[in-house]
């Protein structure tokens, strides 16, 4: 979405998608999509992203321990006091049946609270992609083969402010650590281009750059392994790079 008329409305696309705006804010986006074939494509994809996540996980029954274990407590309480008539069995029955449909309830909810943050990833992802394809396009971008235990390329776009790494062959990480990129200026010092962690079973990382400064004011890009939240400067040995 390259049109300046379609910026307000390219956040609103995945939430509108999601059935998540406002009324005002899904009459607003209506009104585009109808006049912008550009932001009607993109819509479709978001939605097929959401159509298809309601099926991604099929119900689960509670596990049958979970009815035994209510019988069995049931079975072993205390008998009832001298006088007091005992509860019919249909109120025991009534009782059993409202204590399963609160363990399906929570269930169901664990569910569908899993389905919605595999959605909003799913959601994300498609639009860093769509992203990372218009930087490649754009006219002035400038590529550079990335090598070291990993091989990849970086593209970077200086008039952008902005870039994106794709690397194939990266090592996984645990969850307290994360890939870091810096980009090299000629004194040496590191400025810190991002985050990024290799998802599992994907053949390849993508992570997108930031450029505070030109991109004549650096000389280089590495990578390094660094704790969950990043560092102020690289603590471990580049594990891939390239000289600008």
């Amino acid at each position: 979405m390259t049109n300046v008329n379609c910026e307000p409305f390219r956040d609103l696309l995945p939430c509108y998608a999601l059935d998540a705006l406002d009324p005002d804010e899904t009459r607003a986006v209506e009104a585009h999509v109808r006049s912008c074939t550009d932001c009607r494509s993109t819509l479709k994809e978001y939605g097929a992203v959401s159509d298809g996540l309601m099926y991604a996980m099929p119900c689960q029954s509670p596990p049958p321990r979970v009815r035994a274990r209510l019988i069995a407590r049931l079975a072993s309480g205390k008998p009832q006091a001298a006088g007091r008539r005992a509860m019919p069995l249909w109120q025991w029955m009534a009782g059993l049946a409202m204590i399963v449909l609160v363990v399906l309830n929570v269930s169901t909810l664990a569910q569908v609270n899993a389905l919605r943050r595999q959605q909003a990833v799913l959601t994300e992802e498609l639009y860093t992609h769509q992203k990372a394809l218009s930087l490649v396009a754009y006219p002035q971008s400038r590529t550079f083969s990335v090598s070291g235990k990993a091989t990849g390329t970086l593209v970077l776009n200086s008039e952008l402010g902005s870039g994106v790494l794709f690397v194939w062959g990266l090592e996984p990480l645990d969850a307290a650590h994360t890939y870091q990129v810096w980009l090299i200026q000629p004194d040496g010092k590191r400025v810190s281009g991002g985050l990024f962690r290799p998802e599992p079973g994907e053949p390849f990382a993508s992570a997108f750059i930031s450029l505070s400064q030109p991109l004549s004011d650096f000389v280089g890009m590495g990578v390094t392994v660094e704790p969950g939240g990043g560092s102020p400067g690289p603590t471990t040995p580049r594990v891939i790079g390239t000289t600008f």
